[in-house]
């Protein structure tokens, strides 16, 4: 037997008798209940799930609201305006029990910025200028300025004193020694 809460709307018939001996079949369909109408549609929880691959639960919010997507309290009378904000996509979240973005990205292999600074061999404060100014990558997990670092690659430079080298003339550097060299022309093709 299914359950109340997973049936949705249910069609109730019922046949009416006149007095001239005429009958007639009335098919009503009875609304759902205050609680299934208030619930979260499952492909709204499906998109978040999607979505927090990517995105912090504030740039949810905003995607969903640009989308049209309201929450699911939004059939209460006075709320029909209602709009996602990143406190009601967390307690999606954590109510469907889905994986935060910060599960996601330490399953990729980002590090926190101790886990970074220790494997370059650095200040924390020294990793995060390198990541202000696009030396390393970063990446949000929260709203509040909260980053993961990517595991540093062969092209990151060393650390040394950026009085006469400043970071802003290391940046470019960075870039062409982790550029994918050209290949040389074989010499099928040279004739």
């Amino acid at each position: 037997m299914r359950s109340r809460a997973s049936l949705g709307p249910t069609s109730f018939s019922r046949q009416n008798r006149f007095k001239g001996g005429r009958t007639q079949t009335i098919t009503t369909v009875n609304r759902r209940s205050s609680a299934q109408q208030v619930k979260t549609q499952p492909g709204v929880v499906e998109l978040v799930d999607k979505l927090l691959d990517k995105h912090t639960y504030a740039e949810i919010a905003e995607l969903l609201n640009e989308q049209g997507i309201r929450p699911g309290g939004a059939v209460r009378l006075g709320r029909a305006d209602a709009r996602f904000t990143p406190r009601r996509v967390a307690y999606l979240v954590h109510r469907y029990g889905l994986r935060t973005l910060y599960d996601r990205l330490r399953d990729r292999g980002m590090l926190t910025k101790e886990e970074a600074s220790a494997r370059l061999n650095i200040h924390v404060q020294t990793l995060i200028r390198w990541a202000e100014h696009g030396l390393i990558s970063r990446h949000a997990y929260d709203d509040h300025r909260a980053y993961l670092y990517e595991e540093p690659g062969a092209g990151v430079p060393g650390k040394h004193c950026s009085r006469w080298d400043r970071l802003v003339d290391r940046k470019p550097a960075v870039k062409q020694t982790t550029a994918p060299k050209a290949s040389h022309p074989s010499r099928k093709d040279a004739v």
